[in-house]
């Protein structure tokens, strides 16, 4: 299968588990090395100043929205090549450019991860170092840009993200060859889900290797892990606090009731499509 391959989702959704999850696989023995985790991410400042033979950190935000497509349409990054890209953009034209990011032409397919937005305000809030309540009124932004602002992070380019509710839609109505998953049935029953992934995506594996992979990549595995090692994709705002409990349902108890009821007048519509209910 020619094209990216393209792991999207809205920030703290279960991207970078689902990476977990397939570079354990791909090892083949089950093993998984956190600071070592397969793919490349979409908005990688080096691919595009090495495509484009430009310095983007001299560009506007809106410049540099307009050139990420066309960079694509120049060349595919070396590490997109095997193993699918990361991406926490919107499919939709992020201000100043005229198209989403990664064209049509250039996507061969996508994994589209979704969470209950309930779940994904408190872990956004930790990762972004914002309160609850900031974070939910991020998620409600149809403007919203992940912004780069620590020195760690400036190694991507601003991703827009649009609310939650927009973002989820932009690929979900995108038309592309889409394959969703529901973060919660990743976590309930991971096998059907992984393979659910793994065969948009082209691979294929033993019934011993997928087991093995899932194991290499429960959450307790991968934040004892972090403990040990750090993780060097970690937020600058919440060290040592990447990797959480990763359950389902953990906003009961971590959102106030005024907190989840904004969430559901916010996201009700697309909530209700996905089964959130």
């Amino acid at each position: 299968m020619s094209g990216l391959h393209v792991l999207a989702s809205y920030m703290k959704s279960g991207n970078t588990w689902v990476r977990a999850l397939l570079t354990a696989l791909d090892d083949g023995h089950g093993t998984v090395d956190i600071n070592a985790l397969e793919g490349w991410a979409a908005a990688d400042r080096a691919f595009f100043d090495e495509t484009l033979d430009v310095d983007t950190s001299d560009l506007l935000p809106e410049e540099q929205h307009r050139l990420r497509p066309q960079a694509h349409r120049i060349a595919t990054p070396p590490r997109a090549r095997s193993f699918p890209i990361k991406v926490h953009d919107a499919w939709l034209p992020a201000p100043g450019a005229s198209e989403p990011p990664l064209p049509r032409e250039c996507i061969a397919a996508v994994v589209l991860i979704v969470r209950d937005p309930r779940d994904v305000a408190p872990s956004l809030a930790t990762h972004l170092g914002r309160s609850i309540d900031e974070a939910i009124a991020f998620m409600a932004d149809p403007g919203a840009t992940l912004i780069n602002d620590g020195d760690q992070l400036r190694t991507q380019l601003p991703q827009f993200s649009s609310s939650w509710s927009a973002h989820t839609l932009s690929w979900l109505r995108s038309g592309l060859p889409l394959t969703v998953v529901r973060y919660e049935n990743l976590l309930a029953d991971p096998l059907p889900s992984l393979t659910a992934i793994a065969r948009a995506f082209g691979r294929s594996a033993s019934a011993d290797q997928f087991s093995a992979a899932i194991a290499a990549a429960r959450f307790d595995v991968l934040q004892a892990a972090e403990v040990r090692t750090g993780f060097r994709e970690g937020s600058l705002k919440a060290p040592g606090r990447f990797f959480g409990s990763g359950e389902a349902g953990g906003w009961r108890s971590r959102l106030t009731e005024a907190q989840a009821d904004r969430i559901r007048r916010d996201h009700g519509a697309v909530m209700r499509e996905l089964g959130y209910g």
